[in-house]
């Protein structure tokens, strides 16, 4: 079993393959993986600034407002 940033691939395979929580998500689990990982590399470039819980909470209640 391989594990990538702590994360088991097998879970992924798995994730990424069931096809009724597939049809229920945005975009799939080895998408949303992608780019979490391409926005570290941006935080680590100091490209982007990293954010707080904080900062998550308050986009997302402006985004349902």
């Amino acid at each position: 079993m391989k594990k990538i940033g702590g994360i088991n691939m097998s879970t992924v395979t798995r994730l990424t393959n069931t096809k009724e929580k597939a049809s229920k998500r945005y975009c799939s689990v080895y998408e949303s993986l992608e780019e979490s990982l391409k926005e570290v590399k941006l935080i680590k470039e100091g490209k982007i600034k990293p954010k707080n819980w904080r900062d998550i909470l308050k986009e997302i209640k402006e985004d349902k407002g």
